[in-house]
């Protein structure tokens, strides 16, 4: 792989898609489905898995023990994440509609706040009296992702283990296989009906990402394979009719064409000099989202709405990075291999 590379870029990109589509979904407002069939949110976040799984793969790799690759990623994630949460709670206190005395006696008030904490979103999602008049109540909807995220963390010295023993390339098919199974089990379970396709999109759903972007990196394989590998899937992507086949070739494509945009493009689609915001625009849209909408923002004139948003978003990345995410990254002494 080329020194010069485009994941800030590329993650930029990707959280930029994730906020557009979220303005789309949690507004309902129909000025915004334009876009709707040409920006996809789940395409966005399964990009990110195989570009975490690339990056993750390679600081693990270059760390000289365990205990320093966790270390590594405790301080990449959390300190935002925990930011993040506080800010949510801090803007439920000032948004319930509830009586500050009931919402502080409320048990879901605390269940919230400690559960988002440990990373189980899915446990208490909202806040009590908070967002209720908003289309969908969650604080937070973009949460979910980060659990698997940290679930993947823990197995990479795992699956690197079995790379190293039994090849790469059979422990990669082998999550891969389990992956997909899981997902269209779950999947055909979502059409009786049920949660099935909730539990399809959790860990370990995302392994086919995540461990197609780890083998890329332990591998180390070239561009041109790279581009083949992204060209194949394509092809067998679009020529699948089956949703089944389809969701076989998907991982593979999506994986190696986000990783070709990150790797192989000639030009920089971002130089990255001021910061990177992917991780923090990723984790504060959905709540400023919410909160303008819980203002009225997007009722009358909409788009004025959606560029409020991407203001506010955009002024709270770059301080989430300058104050928050870089002052921890700069103690690690692999800051390169972090991002």
């Amino acid at each position: 792989m080329k020194q010069e590379n485009n994941f800030d870029g590329v993650r930029l990109v990707l959280a930029i898609i994730v906020v557009f589509v979220h303005t789309a979904t949690l507004t309902a407002t129909p000025e915004f489905r334009v876009w709707r069939p040409w920006l996809s949110g789940d395409f966005a976040v399964k990009g990110f898995f195989a570009i975490s799984g690339f990056l993750v793969t390679k600081s693990y790799l270059t760390s000289h023990s365990v205990f320093e690759y966790f270390e590594k990623r405790a301080r990449r994630i959390y300190p935002a994440y925990l930011v993040t949460i506080v800010a949510c709670f801090i803007i439920g206190i000032a948004v319930t509609q509830l009586p500050l005395g009931d919402f502080f006696t409320q048990t879901n008030t605390w269940k919230y706040l400690f559960a988002n904490l440990a990373f189980a979103n899915f446990l208490q999602p909202t806040l009590p009296g908070v967002f209720e008049g908003n289309p969908e109540p969650f604080m937070d909807g973009a949460l979910w992702t980060i659990k698997v995220e940290v679930c993947l963390y823990f197995l990479v010295p795992i699956v690197i283990f079995g790379y190293k023993k039994f090849g790469a390339l059979p422990v990669t098919i082998f999550c891969y296989v389990f992956s997909v199974a899981w997902v269209l089990f779950f999947q055909s379970l979502a059409s009786k009906g049920g949660i099935g396709r909730e539990l399809s999109n959790q860990f370990p759903g995302q392994l086919s990402y995540f461990f197609a972007g780890a083998y890329f990196a332990y591998s180390k394989i070239s561009a041109r394979n790279l581009a083949l590998t992204a060209g194949f899937s394509l092809v067998a992507f679009l020529l699948f009719k089956s949703l089944s086949l389809r969701m076989v070739a998907e991982p593979l494509f999506y994986a190696s064409i986000t990783l070709f945009f990150a790797t192989c493009l000639p030009w920089k689609l971002y130089k990255g000099k001021y910061g990177d915001f992917s991780y923090g625009v990723y984790l504060v849209h959905f709540p400023i989202i919410q909160l303008l909408i819980h203002f009225g923002m997007f009722k009358n004139q909409p788009l004025i709405g959606l560029g409020i948003t991407l203001v506010i978003v955009a002024i709270t990345a770059v301080l989430m990075w300058h104050f928050v995410e870089k002052g921890f990254l700069k103690r690690s002494a692999h800051l390169q291999a972090i991002k």
